[in-house]
């Protein structure tokens, strides 16, 4: 159960950052996704060192995030 607690948190917060970014991004708020985007990172690289999401899905999701506010 704790084990499954602590996953499931880790889980959350990466869908909560990446809402967050993906609100600002969509608001244009440059410097706001500037300053968000570290938390997601540190999220999604936390989460697949300890093995809740595969380290692939880590890195598409760095990625694709990263790519975000430069899409027009």
């Amino acid at each position: 159960m704790t084990r499954r607690r602590r996953n499931d948190a880790r889980r959350s917060a990466i869908r909560f950052w990446r809402r967050k970014v993906e609100k600002l991004v969509a608001a244009g708020e440059q410097e706001a996704v500037q300053q968000s985007l570290p938390q997601l990172q540190k999220a999604v690289d936390k989460a697949a060192a300890r093995g809740v999401i595969h380290p692939n899905r880590a890195a598409r999701l760095k990625s694709r995030l990263a790519k975000a506010p430069h899409r027009s």
